[in-house]
């Protein structure tokens, strides 16, 4: 990659002293009206790995910022015991809204929707919890509720058994091996406590959390989409729509990608699935300014 090629970058600062950079990618289109798009990135992904999709997006007139889950890429974030808390919650109370207003400094004040990949469409999901006025669709690609009944029997008990062993290893380590989840690098034990919970019994309600997040789900009404990539073992249809169920409130539409791009590397070619979720915007993203959803809900 090109000086040239790099995309505009911002650190975000988190509350536990550590640095992540936000990445971002303006639109090529004057003028236009779309949405603004968040991407939070799976389990053990860097966000440079959506670079290209960014810019697939941003082609088609789309302002996209790709953020750094904590531990992943390029944070600073100490994982291991002595590390701060890097949870769920902590994604979704003060990371995402972290993106967020970094967004709105960059881009100005700005309708977006979140696009979350595998975990990081879950943390997505967590985040419309919190009645998040500046942000107005979910977009779920090869995404999951991890819990383990909504997957074929084999896979199932393997989620199960997993739920039961990984925070062990997590507690005693101190962080998880990506290698478990076919990936490199550590995971946080706070992530994976909780999803371990969501693997085990579908609890949607993450560790430290100021919020009832199983309440706040129900009252959710703003559109989401799931993209399921066909031949995706990690996230087949039946887990996709787990993950729509916490939503019961929402427009919610699932689509199936027929072509077999595979669970991560999507990203790498991302084509099929940007015309998917720029469909989707143009069909089900409100027009309204920020707040009006808002508004109308109280």
């Amino acid at each position: 990659m090109t000086k040239t090629d790099d995309p505009r970058r911002t650190e975000l600062r988190h509350t536990d002293g550590s640095t992540s950079p936000l990445l971002m990618v303006e639109s090529a289109v004057p003028g236009s009206t779309r949405p603004a798009v968040l991407v939070l990135p799976g389990i053990a992904v860097g966000a440079r790995y959506y670079l290209p999709l960014a810019r697939a997006l941003a082609a088609a007139g789309v302002d996209v910022a790709i953020t750094e889950l904590r531990g992943q890429g390029e944070s600073t974030h100490r994982i291991g015991r002595g590390g701060g808390a890097a949870g769920y919650h902590e994604s979704a109370a003060e990371d995402v809204p972290l993106a967020l207003d970094a967004m709105q400094r960059e881009f100005g004040a700005r309708r977006v929707v979140l696009l979350g990949h595998s975990m990081g469409a879950q943390i997505g999901v967590y985040h419309l919890a919190r009645r998040d006025p500046r942000v107005v669709g979910l977009v779920a690609v090869a995404a999951q509720s991890p819990f383990h009944r909504g997957y074929p029997r084999r896979i199932g008990r393997r989620l199960r058994l997993g739920s039961i062993l990984l925070p062990t290893i997590g507690w005693l380590a101190g962080h998880v091996p990506g290698r478990f989840f076919g990936a490199s690098g550590r995971i946080p034990a706070d992530r994976i406590s909780d999803w371990s919970r969501l693997a085990a019994r579908g609890d949607m309600q993450p560790a430290r959390a100021d919020l009832d997040y199983r309440e706040g789900l129900t009252r959710v009404t703003v559109p989401a989409l799931s993209v399921v990539i066909a031949d995706d073992p990690l996230a087949p249809e039946s887990a996709a729509r787990g993950l729509l169920a916490m939503l019961p409130a929402a427009r919610t539409c699932l689509e199936v990608e027929p072509e077999a791009l595979g669970h991560n590397t999507w990203a790498r070619t991302p084509a099929q699935v940007v015309a998917r979720v720029l469909a989707w915007m143009d069909r089900e993203v409100a027009l309204s300014p920020p707040g009006d959803d808002e508004a109308a809900d109280a």
